[in-house]
Formats: C-alpha cells, structure tokens, sequence
C-alpha cells in the first residue's frame, strides 16, 4: 500500500510487517507521515553535539549543560535531580486541547542537565556511561581518555572520532572496530600501525588504501617490502597540518574512483532492510542497529525487541512505539522521550523509573501519576481512559509531542543534523531554532596562525584562544591535545571539535533513505545510502564478496 506523507509530499510503502507490528502494539490506523519525516520529528528531541556553561536553577551554582540558558524547563544538576524530583502536578481540563496544558505543566518540572552515569571525570560530556577522563565528547559507553568523539565503545586514547569501536590510540577514527594506532579511517576492522584507510581488514602497516584484506606494508593498495615502506612513509610525515591535508585529499580521490564500496552493510543478520544493520532479525527500515528484532522504522539502537518509529530506543527495550531515546530496560513506552528504566507509560519526558504514568514529566521512580499527580491503581485507569478519548475526539491521541516541547532547539538535535531546516520551515513544522551566536572573544587568534606541526612546539600556545571562522566559535589547543598529537605523529587541532567531529561523521552516508543504483560489476538494480557520486563503484552483495574478499 502506497502513501503521501501531508508534510513533505513524498509518497511512502506501508509494508505488511508495519501494520503487523501496529497491530500488536495496539496502534490504530495507518501510518500518516513518511518515515523520514517521522525520524525528523522524533530526532528533534535528541539534543546533540552542544555544552553550554549555565547555572544548575536549583543551587544556582555553574554546571556544563547540553541545555542553554534559553531553555523552556528549569534544568538541574543530575545529581540534584534524582535526589530532589518533585516536580508540580496539575489538573486536566478535558474540556480544552490536552497538549498546550502538557506543555504548561512540563514548562515547569525541572529536568536533569544531561545524560549518562557512573563517570570520572567527565564533566564535559552528554550521554556518556561508565567512562573516565572523557572531555568534549558525546553518546558513548566504557570509555577512557577520550577527546571529542562521538558514538563510542570501549575506547581508549582516541580523539576526534566517530562511531569507534574497541579501539586504541587513534585519530579520525571512523565506523572503524578494533584498530590500534591507526590514523583516519573509516570502515575498517582490526587494522594496526596504518593510516588513511577504507574498507581494510586486519592490515598492519599500511598507507591510503581500500578494501584490502589481511595485508602487511602496502601503500595505494601496492605491496612493498618493509624497507619500501618505511621509506616513503619518512616522505609522509603526518606531524603536518599540510601533509595531513594532502594525505586526506588522495584519500577521498581514491574513494572515489578507486574503491569499491558495499551497497550495504548489513552483516549477521535475517529479513532485514536498511542500512548498517548486525546481528539482527526481521528488522525493516532499521539503520544504525544491531541485536535489533521484529522492530520497523528504528534509527540508531541496539538490543531492542517489538518497537516501531523510533528514534534510539536502546538496550534491552521492547514494545516502545513513537519514541525518542527510551533507554535502558524500558518497557512498552509510547508517545515518549528521554526516558530511563520506565514501563507502562505514554506521553511522557524526561522520567526516570517510573511506571504507569501519563502527560508526566520530571519524575523519579514514581507510579500511577497523571500530569504528576499521584492516583490509586483504579483512578489512574480511569482517568487515563478520560484523557485518551478526550484526545482522541481533538485528534491528539496518537500524535507524538508538537516540536516546541523539545528542551533543545532543532538545530542542536540529531535531526537538525541529518536534516537541517531554515527558520520558516522549522516554524511551519512547530520546531524553534537556536538564537545563540557564540562572539568573538577579545584576543582571539585566527586559527591559521596555529603550527603547521605538532612536533617541537611552545607548549604555551595551550594558553591562547583560537577562532575558528567557518563555523563561528572560539577553541582552545589544551595541554592534553598537544600530549596526543606529538605521541601519535598527527597535527594539532586546528578547528572547533565540534566541526571536525561532524565532518567525520558525514562521511557515513545516511539520509534516512535508500536510494536505486545499478552494480558497478553485473549491472543488476539494488539499494544503497551511499551517493550518486559514487555510482559505478557500488557493489551488489555478491560482487563485492566476490571483488573484495
């Protein structure tokens, strides 16, 4: 069955296995938006990317936030939080639209300033879990001195990476598993010693190549003596911001016309569609996922089970529907976002051990709550059976949050980062856009008068402040940079992290869609998220086995 979406005019496929798992959710009706425009809506409640220096409202002392001072909640310290939750309660008027009452109320509970627990030291993270000594970094677990990196696990010593995996003393690491000492590199696996790599497996010592496979002292894919190597190696000396540069132009040259590229990653996995998908089963228009099964319209999870349109529903969730980050042993949650270890709730924000509750939010381990406010079993069944119908008649009930409950603008969502919206259409679409315009700090050095190396430097540079001016924010060069990159043989920072981190990250090709090509080997027709740039060297599954391996 084919579909328009009303927002966007793109017409969509309700899938047999979409309105199956409906079903079982309970979840009337037929899907209404395009699933693109319904990650957009749900990923605009994933703040991303930003910390801001604020006061915690609660003890006015200084905190690092991924809220501003602009933001609609009073937001406190976490600690502070879970000890003091006791948020207001209020009254519902069925006789009035129930949202612009929900967002009154959840307008004034205060919630946590972050996300993430069991940390040392890491202060300057978000969503950050069972880590220590981690600066300027985001959605990571198990982690150990690292520096702005985005999606890690079990990492140590790495910077300025995205999506890294068991991973050591690394930098520019990229959907990359398992790799020690490796410069740039994206979707590799086991690699040591090497740098500028794409697509390698298990290859040691080996310099802007692709697609190799259990190989030792290569350069551009040709095989050198050890000798060879190491002597054109001394010619590449990575220490240089303009070598670096130039090694990472070749780089992207070489993808294009010398690599070949998978149309898809999904590995381990059964009846399965989308993209990057491990260890799965039945997992339909599923991207960034792995142990994911019966689930339809999921981005970015793992270990979920039974969950439908959404966005981050992770680890040992099931039965979520319509949600944004639902985490941590949730259980069937709808119409929701950032909640932690709850169970049997709808339409709420920002709880944490709660369980059959409604329109509620800044709570902490409570139950039987409607709009806060404490029921008996009986009465909370009643009145949340009053609440869905009145909604129901308004056309409420069944739609996710309206965009100006988010705690976060758009622009600093994961949304506004795959999907970025001028302010008219964010309007139109109920999303507000962030006013913060970073200044220029007096004294501020243009970043081009950073060392083109690394090595030999005045480690007094750590005391300046650097402008960067593509993206309009100050940074710093810290002691503990110049550490790393003198250790590695890699150039000093020389952009605001947040740039560079989000460069590295584009280069995983994810638009929340498939696209059609043709293998660049049989011709035959088959889907990819890669770019029409790189048609002709796209593979079907099995020419790339055949051509790679």
């Amino acid at each position: 069955m084919r579909k328009a979406c009303p927002i966007t005019g793109r017409t969509f496929e309700v899938t047999p296995e979409e309105m199956a798992l409906r079903k079982k959710l309970g979840v009337d009706g037929e899907p209404e938006f395009h699933p693109v425009f319904r990650f957009m809506q749900l990923g605009a409640f994933w703040q991303h990317w930003n910390l801001f220096k604020r006061k915690c409202d609660r003890t006015g002392k200084s905190i690092i936030s991924v809220f501003s001072d602009d933001c609609p909640y009073p937001v406190w310290h976490k600690d502070e939080w879970i000890k003091h939750a006791d948020p207001p309660a209020a009254e519902v008027d069925l006789t009035k639209p129930v949202f612009p009452q929900m967002q009154e109320l959840f307008f004034r509970s205060p919630i946590a300033h972050n996300v993430g627990t069991a940390n040392e030291n890491c202060e300057y993270t978000d969503d950050w879990w069972y880590s220590k000594n981690c600066y300027l970094s985001h959605s990571g677990v198990s982690n150990e001195d690292l520096r702005y990196c985005y999606r890690a696990l079990r990492v140590k010593n790495c910077s300025y990476s995205a999506f890294p995996f068991d991973s050591e003393w690394s930098n520019d690491l990229i959907n990359s598993h398992g790799c020690f000492r490796v410069i740039f590199t994206l979707n590799s696996w086991q690699c040591s010693d090497s740098a500028f790599l794409y697509d390698c497996r298990n290859c040691q010592h080996c310099f802007l190549c692709s697609n190799l496979r259990n190989r030792q002292y290569c350069i551009r894919n040709k095989q050198c003596t050890r000798d060879e190597y190491e002597s054109v190696m001394r010619e590449w000396d990575l220490h240089s911001r303009t070598v670096y540069f130039r090694a990472k132009e070749e780089w992207g040259a070489m993808m294009r016309a010398q690599s070949w590229h998978r149309a898809l990653s999904i590995d381990r996995s059964e009846r399965c569609t989308g993209n990057y998908i491990d260890h799965s089963k039945n997992a339909r228009n599923c991207y960034f996922v792995n142990d994911v099964e019966d689930s339809v319209n999921i981005l970015r999870t793992s270990e979920t089970k039974d969950c439908l349109d959404s966005v981050s529903p992770a680890v040992n969730v099931e039965l979520a529907y319509c949600t944004c980050t639902v985490q941590d042993s949730c259980y069937d949650c709808r119409y929701c976002y950032n909640l932690i270890q709850c169970k049997f709730v709808e339409y709420c924000a920002h709880c944490f051990q709660c369980e059959h509750c409604f329109g509620c939010c800044g709570l902490v381990g409570k139950k039987y709550r409607i709009f806060n406010k404490q029921y008996t079993p009986e009465e909370y069944e009643k009145k949340k059976a009053a609440i869905i119908a009145a909604m129901k008649s308004s056309g409420e009930y069944g739609k996710f949050f309206p965009g100006s409950f988010a705690a976060n603008p758009y622009d600093e969502s994961l949304a506004g980062f795959y999907w970025p919206l001028d302010r008219d259409t964010a309007e139109r679409y109920g999303f507000r856009l962030s006013d913060h315009q970073p200044q220029r700090p007096d004294g501020a050095l243009d970043a081009s008068m950073i060392p083109d190396r690394s090595d030999g430097i005045d480690r007094s540079i750590a005391e300046s402040v650097f402008w960067d001016d593509a993206v309009g924010h100050p940074f710093r060069i810290e002691q503990a940079d110049i550490a790393f990159a003198q250790e590695l043989g890699v150039p000093l920072p020389h952009t605001y992290y947040m740039r560079r981190m989000q460069e590295n990250f584009r280069l995983i090709p994810f638009d929340g869609m498939l696209r059609e090509t043709r293998c660049g080997k049989c011709d035959r027709k088959t889907e990819t998220s890669w770019s029409a740039d790189y048609d002709g060297r796209v593979l079907c599954e099995e020419c790339y086995l055949k051509e790679v391996y």
